[in-house]
């Protein structure tokens, strides 16, 4: 957890206060906790429902093992992956062979860096990207 602080902005054995929310993944160890104020990557829904994740990669899809799952026919069951991109030493969202495509701000990509406030689109359904205090490795 120490670690993530330092990622993250907190410092180690700073207590952050935040009690979790809610889960994105369930029945594994690699279940990410989401908390109201936390520092990190959130995706914000259409409904406007806010996502928050400490850790990349995130991978997009209406497939349950999906750390976003995304209840829509028009989105793949693996869909869309966002994670930092060590060559452009920023984070990026790539398209897994989607059959709708993944749009940033409107134009559609196979891959492309993410800007705080942009909207992705993965089949008919947007989502908000915003970066609120993820500090990039290097």
């Amino acid at each position: 957890m120490a670690r993530f602080g330092k990622l993250f902005g907190r410092k180690p054995g700073e207590p952050s206060g935040d009690k979790p929310q809610a889960t994105e993944r369930s029945g594994d160890s690699a279940r990410r906790t989401v908390t109201q104020s936390e520092f990190g990557l959130k995706l914000i829904l259409e409904n406007g429902e806010t996502r928050t994740f400490t850790s990349l990669p995130i991978s997009i899809g209406r497939a349950e093992q999906n750390d976003l799952v995304l209840v829509d026919d028009t989105v793949s069951a693996n869909h869309a992956l966002i994670y930092y991109d060590e060559n452009v030493k920023d984070i990026c969202v790539v398209d897994l062979d989607s059959l709708n495509g993944v749009t940033v701000d409107d134009h559609l990509t196979r891959k492309n860096v993410l800007r705080d406030g942009v909207r992705i689109g993965l089949g008919k359904s947007n989502l908000i990207f915003r970066d609120t205090g993820y500090i990039h490795p290097g």
